[in-house]
């Protein structure tokens, strides 16, 4: 017997860019999933979750095992345990089968949604994180966050001094040695590209964090920092958001990407 589930499409998105971009605006439609795998060097991708925010439809045949989605003109069928997956007319293999994990989700590998709905999919071994963009949809997915140990987590202390270093990285036409300068709390990956675009081109201070630091990995984490831009012309609150991803190297933690989210909050009358 079917069991039919409904899946909702996400209503508008902008334009989809890079999540993990220096100094661009992440999409503010951009959903972010926490519950990946990695499963013996494989990512894997909670189907139903994915699924949903793709805007398919999706039907489970517990008898048989067959899933069944739909999205536009595309009729996916994948069974449980098989690595052939039916797309209309053609068949394609997956690198893994389907399979479930942790009692009742269904994981597949990460190549299926570029398979089977020709969607992009990137992979960032640093951080740990998958982006799948679709047409104007966006869903990043952080692997299950494994954690430092207690003597290893960033310190607040830290964290104050990786904010100050990115303010200072707005502008860098006055630090004459700028490798030198943020090389204790930025990787080379991020000063190479701080040195390319000549700074963050952000006119933005931050100083408060808007949560804690969360880790996606024993040594890569993220932490945010919010800022009130006032309302616009539409009286919408305007905020300006700034992510930092960080990773433990050389013994400390530092600011390995930057990206900034630009959201506007409906302010409705008494």
């Amino acid at each position: 017997m079917f069991k039919k589930l409904t899946l909702s499409l996400l209503a508008s998105a902008m334009l989809a860019i890079p999540i993990l971009s220096t100094s661009s605006f992440a999409s503010p439609a951009a959903v972010e999933l926490d519950n990946g795998k990695l499963q013996n060097n494989r990512v894997l991708i909670p189907l139903r979750d994915v699924s949903q925010h793709l805007g398919a439809q999706v039907e489970w045949d517990k008898r048989s095992q067959l899933i069944t989605i739909v999205k536009d003109d595309n009729t996916i069928q994948l069974v449980l345990g098989s690595k052939k997956v039916q797309v209309n007319q053609s068949e394609v293999t997956l690198d893994v089968p389907a399979q479930i994990i942790n009692g009742g989700t269904t994981y597949v590998p990460l190549r299926f949604v570029s398979q089977t709905l020709g969607a992009d999919v990137t992979w960032d071994q640093r951080v740990r994180q998958a982006t799948i963009t679709l047409n104007d949809l966006q869903i990043v997915v952080n692997m299950n966050p494994g954690q430092p140990s207690a003597g290893q987590k960033v310190t607040m202390d830290r964290l104050r001094q990786l904010s100050d270093m990115l303010n200072k990285a707005n502008d860098i036409s006055a630090i004459e040695q700028v490798r030198s300068y943020f090389a204790p709390y930025f990787t080379d990956r991020f000063i190479n590209s701080i040195i390319q675009d000549k700074g963050l081109n952000s006119k933005y201070v931050f100083k408060d964090l808007t949560s804690p630091a969360y880790y996606t990995s024993a040594t890569t984490g993220r932490f945010s920092q919010s800022i009130d831009l006032g309302q616009n012309e539409s009286g919408n609150l305007v905020t300006m958001t700034r992510q930092a991803q960080f990773v433990y190297s050389e013994g400390i933690w530092k600011v390995d990407s930057i990206s900034f989210k630009k959201n506007e909050i409906p302010i409705t009358g008494a």
